[in-house]
Formats: structure tokens, C-alpha cells, sequence
């Protein structure tokens, strides 16, 4: 009894994982022998969450019903070592038996005894080694089962995980399009920002030119033929309406002089108020005159903003042209009634300095006639206002009928 004691108390699965039920391990470890689940709520979940739910749980039957299956082998086994070691210890038992009997048998059997002897407890070694290789193997299956049950539970988690990388990867991606399009939308702002500053330079190199022209310092015919010379590489068109306007501009301050000049014949000395309305009249000439180049001056503004509309693709740009050309029309506008205005200012001065004269188109023959303007003077002075007009009236039907069109309409040859 005392050998089977000290065997039970040697074996080797006494302090493992499974240890024996007639007789526990000294060490006990904390295992978890029943896997608890929550009940199912009565609230109504989300269809994926329910699905994930009862996966799980499938999942956790499986691994209970291995489980189950695990000790039912572990009872087993214990119960072949129980078996084991009572046929070990009925071994010991026999052979102490044989021994007191063997000792009054002669020698000749003392040989064979050892070898019978060894043969059973190779045997019996052999089985106990088998059962001890079998219950590592099961412990073995349990921990992998475990760590299987802990796998199952961190799934979740693991798939909101990846969840999230897609999703920074896809803001990732969408980031480094945005960064690229920025980028060359601001290289696209620099090619703009400098084709306009060298469109402002050139307009105040036009701008400058032109109050040189009409500054009292320099030559106003030849600072306006240099405008001239200009202006004709871009619009030429243009340019010959504002040489017109030029001459005929020039016609009337030269007949408006011969008109209004005191002739030698008729009077000897001019009053003071003549000869202050005559100055009067030699202002408002050189004023008209000045008035007119702004005029072309707009004029040539306007084509060249109708030509950057053409060039242009972007909707705003084209909106803020727009705008700056509908501003310019009526400045244009406003300049043309300024030119009507005094060109009525300028008739009235003429009737109030020659009360009993008619027009200077119609004026009756005296006796002594002054000389006779030129047909062509006179038809320019009577047609000036209605150059004015007419270009007033060109620029507003442009406008209209460009409004009116679209931009896949027309391609605008330059």
C-alpha cells in the first residue's frame, strides 16, 4: 500500500492542467470551466450586429462542445491510469508473493524471475508513458482551443481596425489629389497675375501717352500720329475712326477761327467781350478735342477687352471682363453726352457773339463775304455729331449681339 501511495503521489499528471477527480492537484490554476454568454436583449439591434452576434455564438457552442469532448478523453485516460496503476501495484504485490516463494525454490528458476520481471514493467512503463504522451497532447488541444475562443473575441475588434486603415488610406489619397490640383491651380494663378500686369503696363504706357497729348508743353499732332502708329498694329479699324475724329476735330477749330477772327476790313479793334468769346470758343474747341481723343482712347479699351473676353475660358474672369466692359460703355456714353453738350454750349456762345448771324453752314452772302470754307470742312463740322452717335450706337449693338451669343457659337478670328 505504502509503494502505491508514493506512485500515486509521483505521477505525473498530478499537478497538470488536468490532475486527477479522486485525487486534486496541490496547485490549483484558474481555469475557466464554463463559458457564460449574455442573453440575447429583447432591443431591436442592427441586422449586422445581430449576424455578427449569432456567429459568435455558434462560434462559442463549437468551442464548448470541444471542450466537452476534451474531458470526457481526460476521464478516460485517468481512468487507464487508475487501471494502470492498480495493475502496477497487484504487479509489486505478485511479485513479493513470488519472491517469498522463489526463496525456497532452488536457483535454477532465480534466473528466469528477473526477466519476467523486467518484461512486465517495461510493459506497464510503456503504458503509463503512452498516457502521459496522450494527456500532453490534450492539453495541448485545450490551450489551442482557448486561444481560439480569445481569437474569436477580438475579431471585432480587428475588423473595425482594418475598417479604419481603409478608410485613412482612401483620405490619404484623396489629400495628395487635392494637393497636386492646388498646386497647379497656383501655377495657372501666376500665369494670369503676370499676363495682367503686363497688361496694365502696357495700358499705362497707352494712358501716359495720351495726357502727354493733351498737355499744352508738347506737340499734339505729333504725340497723337505716335498713338496713332501704335495703335494700328493691334486694331486698325480703330484707328482710322480716330484719325477721323482727329481731322475733322482739327477742321473745326481752323474754321472756327476764321470764322470768329476780326477781319481788317469791318473793324479795326475787337471789344472785350469778343475777344472773350473768342477765347472762350478757342477752349471749347481745344476741350472737344480732348474729349474726343478720350473717346477713341475708350473705344480702343473696349476692343481690346472684347478680344480678352474671346481669349478667355474661365467663367469668373470672363464675368469680372464683363462687368468692366459694361463700366467702360457707359463711360463712353457719358463721354458722348459730354461732347453733345458742348457742342450745344458752343453754339450758343456762337449766337450770343453773332446775334444777328445764322448758322455758320447757313449764313447768307454780305457785301463783303469772308472766305468760303470748303465743302469738306463744312460737311465735317455737320457730321461730327453724328460720327459720335454712330460709334455710340456700333458699340451698343456689339455689345447686345455679344450678350446675346454664346460661346461655342462663334471662334473669333484674330
Amino acid at each position: 500500500m505504502e509503494t502505491y501511495h508514493n506512485q500515486t503521489l509521483d505521477s505525473p499528471s498530478k499537478n497538470s492542467y488536468i490532475g486527477s477527480y479522486y485525487q486534486p492537484p496541490d496547485r490549483m490554476r484558474p481555469l475557466a470551466r464554463q463559458l457564460e454568454f449574455q442573453a440575447p436583449s429583447s432591443i431591436c439591434m442592427d441586422p449586422q450586429i445581430t449576424r455578427s452576434q449569432t456567429k459568435a455564438n455558434i462560434d462559442s457552442t463549437a468551442v464548448v462542445d470541444a471542450l466537452k469532448t476534451l474531458q470526457e478523453k481526460i476521464r478516460q485516460l485517468e481512468l487507464e491510469r487508475k487501471q494502470a496503476e492498480k495493475s502496477y501495484s497487484q504487479y509489486s504485490h505478485d511479485v513479493q508473493k513470488h519472491q517469498q516463494v522463489t526463496a525456497s525454490v532452488p536457483s535454477q528458476t532465480a534466473a528466469s524471475v528477473p526477466e519476467t520481471e523486467n518484461s512486465g514493467r517495461k510493459e506497464l512503463d510503456s503504458k503509463l508513458q503512452s498516457a502521459e504522451a496522450r494527456c500532453k497532447v490534450l492539453e495541448k488541444q485545450l490551450d489551442y482551443m482557448r486561444k481560439m475562443a480569445s481569437l474569436q473575441k477580438q475579431r471585432p475588434s480587428s475588423s473595425n481596425s482594418q475598417s479604419q486603415r481603409e478608410k485613412l488610406e482612401k483620405l490619404e489619397s484623396e489629400c495628395i489629389k487635392l494637393s497636386r490640383t492646388q498646386t497647379l491651380a497656383e501655377a495657372k494663378l501666376a500665369i494670369l497675375e503676370q499676363k495682367l500686369l503686363h497688361e496694365e503696363h502696357e495700358r499705362k504706357l497707352v494712358q501716359v501717352k495720351a495726357d502727354e497729348s493733351t498737355s499744352p508743353s508738347h506737340s499734339v499732332h505729333a504725340n497723337i500720329q505716335s498713338i496713332l502708329h501704335m495703335m494700328k498694329h493691334h486694331q486698325p479699324q480703330l484707328c482710322e475712326r480716330v484719325s477721323a475724329l482727329h481731322r475733322s476735330g482739327c477742321a473745326a477749330k481752323k474754321s472756327l477761327q476764321k470764322d470768329f477772327s476780326p477781319s481788317s476790313t469791318t473793324c479795326n479793334k475787337p471789344d472785350r467781350d469778343t475777344q472773350r468769346a473768342y477765347e472762350s470758343l478757342g477752349s471749347l474747341s481745344d476741350l472737344l478735342l480732348a474729349l474726343q481723343d478720350e473717346l477713341g482712347q475708350m473705344s480702343f479699351e473696349h476692343q481690346e477687352l472684347v478680344h480678352q473676353i474671346d481669349a478667355m475660358q474661365h467663367g469668373e474672369q470672363m464675368q469680372d471682363l464683363q462687368r468692366e466692359l459694361e463700366r467702360l460703355v457707359a463711360r463712353m456714353e457719358e463721354k458722348g453726352a459730354q461732347i453733345n453738350k458742348l457742342r450745344k454750349h458752343q453754339q450758343t456762345v456762337h449766337k450770343l457773339t453773332h446775334p444777328g448771324a445764322e448758322d455758320p453752314t447757313t449764313t447768307k452772302p454780305s457785301s463783303i463775304r469772308p472766305p468760303v470754307p470748303s465743302p469738306v470742312k463744312a460737311q465735317k463740322k455737320g457730321n461730327k455729331s453724328r460720327l459720335t452717335n454712330n460709334n455710340l450706337q456700333l458699340l451698343r449693338e456689339t455689345q447686345k449681339f455679344r450678350n446675346k451669343l454664346k460661346q461655342d457659337d462663334l471662334c473669333w478670328e484674330t
